[in-house]
């Protein structure tokens, strides 16, 4: 069909391959079903004319695979609805698009892909081709897929029907076959909710003409169905879903002319300007209201507005949202103090005013088998003031006593300039946001929460140890310093 394309990965030798191959149904199911036997190739295209030596029939090399689901079960992709919240879960095979299909994978070895990963060029050039982005839908590294279009259902229409004199409100679907195509032996099963409530479960035949007029009355609650085949199985999903009964239409004037507004960037005298567009009071030309609403008392909005509080104070509760209030610095010590006794594999305390007092604090806490102990902090926190033991020093023999009396070894670092300003704390695979320092968590009012996304800071704080020097070449800077100035 074309011939190859390719993407250099970096500076590195390795690069992406990309070639579209047309094939028989039967040659393609082979080609599919016989990698990872050792002896893997690519797939040679059905027709002569359009066949390559150089690309195709040649050797690649392929993991063992794992089926999912069983072979020959397929699966149909179900995402969350077309107004979900984005997740995770949205959906789980995007490279198929709107077209109605079902799905075969074949996982294999995630491993060396890095490179790849981290080169936007490739991760792009594959997403435009295979609409999808692997940094996102990392389980398909190593793996692949079989789409297999439906084979009875070209589409499928769903909608409501207003009430009228004489009827109330009606669902109406239409099922159009694909050519060749009848609708024998197609099933649907119909679910509504309302309220968080299942209100009815139906499952009939698809009549030949395709056409189904359902009655409801009123339909206030969500509505979704299952299409399925007596051979081909599950071939259509739609989660419950409401009907959009009302647009408004509004259209505002605004000024001609926008307003610049020049600031720098920061306090110092020599920072740089930047501009942007400051907002603009616009007129109300016309509004308009199309549709019309339910005929009935609805309570859903009453009981959406009370479910999406508790989600509120659910979603606080997994990402450990926990305000203390002004003097409350015993209790944030002791809250610091039990998430610290939860460590299994690692903590990193990262806090550009991480000094020896918060050793004695909070690390005592901390199990002596605990595999790694990492303390980044900056040379703001080693400032002294006045005569006496400096901070430097006391750091240091509340790092050496640490180890003695609780078997705790901490790696400790600085930052020798001031980049890192707010305050995490990284316990096994989860991430705190401190808004406070250690040394005043609790003072004042003071905010800590787990982050939804770890991975992401703790490759940025590692990064930061990159340019931060261990303390104990840190303490002989100090010293060096010390003796030069004396």
């Amino acid at each position: 069909m074309e011939g190859l394309h390719r993407c250099p990965i970096g500076k590195t030798d390795e690069t992406v391959f990309f070639r579209r191959v047309l094939l028989s149904v039967q040659e393609a199911i082979d080609w599919y079903r016989a990698l990872g036997s050792g002896d893997d190739k690519s797939p040679i295209p059905s027709r002569h004319e359009e066949r390559n030596s150089q690309y195709d029939g040649v050797k690649i090399e392929i993991s063992k695979l794992i089926d999912d689901p069983s072979w020959p079960y397929l699966g149909l992709p179900v995402g969350e609805g077309m107004f979900a919240h984005l997740s995770g879960r949205n959906h789980p095979a995007p490279f198929i698009g709107n077209s109605p299909a079902r799905i075969h994978r074949r996982f294999g070895s995630q491993d060396g892909f890095d490179l790849m990963l981290a080169d936007n060029k490739a991760v792009d050039f594959v997403a435009r081709r295979l609409h999808v982005d692997l940094r996102l839908y990392r389980e398909y590294l190593g793996s692949i897929t079989l789409v297999a279009p439906d084979p009875v259902l070209k589409q499928i229409d769903n909608f409501m029907i207003p009430a009228s004199a004489d009827r109330g409100e009606r669902i109406f679907y239409r099922f159009v076959p694909r050519a060749g195509e009848s609708l024998a032996g197609l099933k649907i099963t119909t679910f509504d909710e309302q309220g968080h409530l299942l209100t009815d479960f139906n499952t009939q035949e698809i009549p030949a003409n395709g056409i189904l007029d359902i009655d409801k009355g009123d339909c206030i609650g969500t509505y979704g169905y299952v299409v399925a085949h007596q051979q081909h199985g599950v071939l259509a999903y739609s989660p419950p879903s409401s009907f959009l009964r009302q647009m408004n239409f509004s259209m505002h004037i605004g000024p001609e002319e926008s307003k610049k507004v020049s600031v720098p960037t920061g306090e110092s005298a020599n920072s740089p300007r930047m501009e942007y567009l400051a907002a603009q009071r616009s007129t109300l030309a016309s509004q308009h209201l199309m549709g019309d609403g339910p005929r009935i008392p609805n309570v859903n909005a009453r009981i959406a507005n009370a479910a999406a509080r508790r989600e509120k104070i659910a979603n606080a509760k997994q990402y450990g949202q926990r305000w203390f209030p002004d003097g409350s610095r015993e209790e944030a010590i002791r809250f610091i103090q039990s998430e610290l006794r939860r460590a299994k594999n690692r903590v990193m305390i990262a806090d550009p005013y991480l000094a020896g007092l918060q050793l004695g604090q909070f690390l005592y806490a901390v199990n002596p088998e605990t595999i790694s102990v990492t303390l980044l902090s900056s040379a703001l926190a080693f400032k002294s003031k006045g005569q006496g033991l400096s901070k430097t020093d006391d750091f240091s023999q509340r790092l050496t006593q640490l180890e003695k009396d609780a078997k705790v070894t901490a790696k400790a670092y600085v930052l020798q300039s001031s980049i890192l300003h707010d305050r995490f704390l990284v316990i096994d695979d989860t991430v705190w946001f401190l808004g406070n320092s250690l040394n005043t968590l609790g003072d004042k009012a003071s905010l800590i929460v787990k982050l939804p996304n770890p991975d992401e800071i703790i490759d940025q704080l590692e990064d930061m140890l990159k340019q931060a020097i261990s303390f104990v070449d840190y303490e002989k800077h100090q010293t060096k310093d010390k003796d030069a100035g004396s």
